[in-house]
């Protein structure tokens, strides 16, 4: 007899190629299971931890927006308080810029000489406007001689004289711009 005729043991062989094929198949495919798994468990642990992080973060977001929130009233009536004080503070320098410019003038020129028709100007309201009025010639000539002197020009530089006149009842005025100085103002705001 041939040798190949024996199909008995050539179904065997083919047999246990293919079990030890199979073998193989499962034990890779059973790895591939493993990891596959073991990445699934990993996945699904780090999603996990990720969702309760950012429901974590949320809920502090949360508070923090409510206590902000809570804050904004507060925050919004300090800002409003602060900016009226600013407004005030240079309100008030400006005021009192002013205020020791007309003193300064009143007790410079004198008892005899009445300031009045006051008005203020110029872009930062830094210009004082009045007349100067003096009841005769005399005490108007000595308000001219104190107009050139040193203390009166280094405290107020810039002094424009108007026109003078006198009405009916002899009484002599003398208009006057003054600039006031910038110095000043900057000292009182700051």
């Amino acid at each position: 007899m041939p040798k190949n005729i024996n199909f008995v043991r050539d179904r065997q062989k083919r047999f246990e190629k293919a079990q030890s094929q199979d073998q193989k198949i499962l034990l890779f495919s059973s790895i591939a299971l493993g990891v596959i798994a073991v990445i699934g468990i990993i996945a699904g642990a780090t999603h996990w931890f990720m969702n309760s992080k950012l429901e974590s973060i949320i809920a502090k977001q949360q508070s923090a927006k409510t206590a902000i929130l809570a804050e904004q009233p507060i925050e919004e009536s300090y800002t409003i308080f602060a900016h009226k004080l600013s407004v005030l503070t240079g309100l008030f320098g400006n005021r009192k810029n002013k205020q020791e410019a007309l003193t300064f003038f009143s007790q410079f020129f004198g008892s005899g000489v009445i300031i009045s028709q006051l008005s203020y100007g110029g872009k930062d309201n830094d210009i004082l406007t009045f007349s100067l009025s003096a009841k005769d010639i005399f005490t108007m000539e000595k308000v001219f001689e104190q107009l050139t002197s040193p203390e009166l020009t280094s405290a107020y530089p810039d002094i424009t004289r108007g026109g003078l006149s006198r009405n009916d009842a002899g009484v002599y005025s003398l208009k006057l711009t003054v600039m006031l100085p910038k110095f000043a103002i900057e000292k009182e705001t700051s």
